[in-house]
């Protein structure tokens, strides 16, 4: 008989993780809508256009990741590697530029790329971003890295560094190409991928791993800024001071999409290791037109859920995340059974106030009765789902209008008068 396994690089989420997850999605989207962020949820594949256009076809991730598969009619779909290009395909397509007021967006959902698997890095994965469409201003680059900031801060993880860099507008690149192309044209011996890329994107070799040892004396992109540009960058570091946002500025900082202008920022956490990036993002002013649209401003970010909870699980996110209190409800004698489901579907409603007669929190877990097993069962399992409390439907207490409470933290019993 075969035995399947989870396809490489894809992993299956329970228990502690599932829990994680789900306190990360709800802690971001409290954020989010403190911000004024609406959500926006997009198919998990496209049209492959959309990201051979948007995210550029000389990045890795059109060149190398893409799952792309033709439907039964031909079209060639691609399984979506990232969010920005779907929900800015989505404000084109519905016209959220004429309906929605301020152009604040967020979404969570998984992605796909086919790379190579590692710590925190999978072939499926979690993503959650926002993305702040319509505002020129460096204001809104700056509330879009306070807002990536302070979701990560509110996950306990302490080590966190801003990485803060600018492309410029396409004039800056221009200028910024013949420098590199100048300055990597007189090394001889680049690695295969920085050789490709010198011709179609030189802007790339700047985020090599492998040739970054031989990199000297490199030429920046702040010496190209044309002055609208540094103005820009400028008070984008004004505005993060006048807060008390720490970063530093990191010249090599480039990012690895094509429809990246001005701001790029990555915010890094050391406890991860090599592939230290949590989150990045960045200010991409043309994609909008460039998809079909009229010229919107934008910014925004998009971070990776599996390698941030690396970083909170070694920052004591994970401690208490079964926060809430379990009851066990438990039965001595089968033919109480029905009372005890009833009591049980009372509690969760908290009728009848049982929650403060039990002394346990209104947002309780239930768990029982189960009438296929002992008592003595019955306990041992309420022990190992770590029970605060186990409710005992036993013969003679219920004939005297009574139910047994157990706290399993002290062993200690008492009786407390209850009517079905």
């Amino acid at each position: 008989m075969s035995v399947y396994k989870a396809p490489r690089g894809t992993h299956d989420i329970f228990g502690e993780l599932a829990l994680a997850l789900e306190k990360l999605d709800l802690i971001s989207r409290i954020i989010f809508k403190k911000h004024n962020f609406k959500e926006v949820k997009t198919p998990i594949f496209e049209d492959v256009n959309l990201f051979t256009r948007s995210i550029g076809e000389s990045t890795d991730i059109v060149e190398k990741e893409m799952y792309v598969f033709e439907d039964r009619k031909g079209r060639k779909l691609a399984l979506r590697p990232e969010g920005t290009a779907s929900l800015v395909r989505a404000y084109i397509e519905h016209n959220f530029n004429q309906t929605e007021p301020v152009g604040k967006f967020f979404y969570s959902g998984e992605m796909f790329r086919y790379e190579r698997p590692q710590a925190g890095r999978y072939r499926q994965f979690s993503q959650m971003g926002a993305e702040y469409l319509g505002n020129p201003n460096p204001n809104a680059d700056a509330e879009i890295i306070l807002v990536a900031s302070e979701i990560l801060e509110s996950l306990s993880i302490k080590d966190i560094k801003i990485h803060l860099n600018s492309l410029g507008c396409s004039g800056c690149r221009s200028e910024f190409r013949k420098k590199l192309v100048k300055y990597f044209s007189s090394i001889s011996d680049l690695c295969q991928d920085c050789q490709r890329r010198l011709d179609k994107n030189p802007l790339r070799l700047l985020d090599c791993k492998i040739d970054a040892g031989k990199f000297q004396n490199i030429p920046t992109m702040q010496e190209c800024l044309c002055p609208d540009c540094n103005n820009h960058f400028e008070q984008v570091q004004t505005l993060l001071n006048s807060v008390g946002c720490e970063y530093e500025i990191n010249h090599k900082l480039v990012r690895g999409l094509d429809y990246y202008t001005r701001t790029v920022f990555e915010i890094r956490s050391s406890s991860v290791g090599s592939q230290d990036a949590l989150c990045a993002g960045g200010r991409y002013d043309n994609l909008v037109e460039e998809l079909g649209g009229v010229q919107v401003p934008s910014v925004g970010f998009a971070l990776g859920c599996e390698r941030v909870l690396m970083a909170a699980e070694k920052n004591s996110f994970f401690d208490n995340l079964n926060a809430d209190d379990l009851v066990f409800v438990a039965i001595a004698d089968e033919e109480l059974f029905n009372h005890a489901f009833t009591f049980a579907n009372k509690l969760l409603s908290n009728k009848d106030n049982l929650c403060s007669v039990l002394g346990v929190k209104d947002n309780i877990i239930v768990e029982g009765p189960f009438n296929n097993k002992s008592l003595k069962s019955q306990l041992k399992l309420a022990d190992r789902l770590g029970a605060k409390k186990t409710i005992i439907f036993g013969k003679n207490e219920f004939d005297n209008g009574k139910i047994i409470v157990k706290d399993m933290s002290t062993q200690e019993q008492k009786e407390i008068s209850y009517r079905s």
